[in-house]
């Protein structure tokens, strides 16, 4: 058993059924949007990891499956860890990619990090506590930055926290600790990690980029989804709350003045969301005949009288029937999706919608 699905979804093993399902949603999330990258390498990493929760999804949500899966997970549980460390370390990597992941997680320095994650200088305050080595730190800070990029929140919290208590002033551990928050649901004080460490050093290019990452992420985080007319879920705006959220965030955002890629592309992403959420859609109306009779009476009122005041009665209830008809059925599109009105290639289905990374 090489894939652990509650580690995968960061549940434990007696997680209700709602809670699992809240957790592939959220990891979903997170991956289809990383499939757009142009880093092929990244890109392949996030297909497979949607391959992993589909499956995770099959697993978990089929009681019969997950009993069984549990009683496989609890046999192997027996034996020894330092066993299950050896066969791992003692098998050949199959790609450049296992390769790489294992030496970024076993501390090696020329493993690097991905591009794309920010990186904050490593010292940048005090002096780490106790004696303990630069080296030892650039470790566990290397980790906390592989657990980022592969989504594993509370693993990246830990590395960055051990980090912290022993060099407090530590920058880039503080700014990884606000983005594991974030990615974690606990938005605000993530995001108070990041303004706390941007206002000490508002000219750091990474501070604001990891900032920008957070808000984006938090933006996206509490999106509803739909379906398309071909059975696949995406993000919508379904609320005022969020859309003031998602407002407000890429306000934030482009104050920081990045020009980033993956800063302009999320920039662009959150765009398109309220452009979408937005855009007017008309429903259909149970009560289009009353509507109709009501127009046609009005207007023959206004056009067929020869009575001055008859013809301004008829032309004003004309205007009031079609002004009614406009407000009552003209909605915005998030308002609309929210009713639950739409269905796949149903009347008032909005197009393909545009992703980030």
């Amino acid at each position: 058993m090489d894939l652990d699905y509650y580690e995968l979804l960061e549940v434990t093993q007696d997680a209700s059924e709602e809670e699992i399902r809240a957790a592939i949603t959220r990891q979903r999330r997170i991956w289809v949007r990383r499939q757009s990258s142009p880093d092929p390498e990244r890109r392949a990493y996030a297909e497979q990891r949607v391959r992993d929760v589909d499956s995770a999804e099959r697993i978990l949500l089929d009681p019969v499956a997950r009993r069984a899966y549990d009683d496989a997970r609890a046999r192997q549980a027996v034996t020894p860890a330092d066993h299950g460390a050896a066969s791992r370390h003692s098998r050949a990597p199959t790609s450049r990619r296992e390769a790489t992941g294992r030496r970024r997680l076993d501390g090696d320095p020329a493993a690097g990090s991905r591009p794309d994650r920010p990186h904050l200088t490593t010292h940048q305050g005090t002096t780490p506590r106790g004696g303990t080595p630069e080296g030892d730190l650039d470790v566990h800070l290397r980790r906390g930055d592989s657990y980022l990029d592969r989504a594993a929140w509370r693993r990246a919290r830990a590395e960055f926290e051990y980090v912290l208590q022993r060099d407090p002033g530590n920058l880039r551990a503080r700014a990884g600790l606000g983005l594991a928050q974030v990615g974690a649901g606990r938005v605000k004080d993530g995001l108070t990690i990041l303004e706390q460490v941007l206002a000490e050093h508002p000219d750091d290019e990474d501070a604001k980029l990891a900032l920008a990452t957070a808000l984006y992420e938090s933006a996206v985080a509490g999106l509803g989804e739909v379906r398309d007319a071909r059975g696949r879920t995406r993000p919508m705006i379904l609320s005022r709350r969020q859309l003031r959220l998602v407002r407000r965030h890429l306000r934030r955002i482009r104050r920081l003045g990045l020009s980033d890629w993956h800063v302009r592309t999320n920039v662009e992403e959150l765009s398109d969301l309220l452009a979408e959420a937005r855009k007017a859609v008309w429903t259909r109306s149970a009560h289009l005949r009353f509507y109709a009779m009501l127009f046609v009476a009005a207007a023959l009122v206004a056009f067929a009288s020869d009575v001055e005041s008859l013809r301004v009665f008829g032309a004003f209830w004309m205007v009031v029937v079609a002004g009614v008809y406009v407000l009552r059925h003209r909605v915005p599109a998030w308002k609309y999706y929210r009713r639950g009105r739409a269905s796949a290639g149903g009347r008032g289905r909005l197009g393909v919608f545009r992703r980030g990374v």
